[in-house]
């Protein structure tokens, strides 16, 4: 069960990093010089589209935590997961 906790929150985590990209580049175009009556209708059905998606998104989390997964758990699965592939770690500084 606990693994199909992890790839659930893993799948919520996934697709809401992806939202919220689409999320920035329907901002700039809106913000931008797309205007008039389509871009007001657009926008209109792009809320209720980012909206439903982050109720959803929501919704996979709490799943995943009932199934007894929290960002803490995954984490360390990942990390578990990148230190058996023997993956160098990134130097950011």
């Amino acid at each position: 069960m606990r693994d199909v906790g992890i790839y659930i929150y893993g799948l919520a985590d996934t697709l809401s990093g992806a939202l919220s990209s689409a999320a920035g580049e329907v901002a700039e175009l809106l913000n931008g010089s797309w205007t008039g009556d389509y871009a007001d209708e657009f926008s209109e059905g792009w809320t209720e589209v980012h909206d439903g998606g982050r109720q959803i998104f929501a919704a996979l989390t709490t799943m995943a935590e009932k199934l007894g997964v929290t960002a803490e758990t995954f984490q360390s699965v990942d990390a578990n997961n990148a230190a058996v592939l023997d993956i160098p770690k990134l130097n950011w500084t």
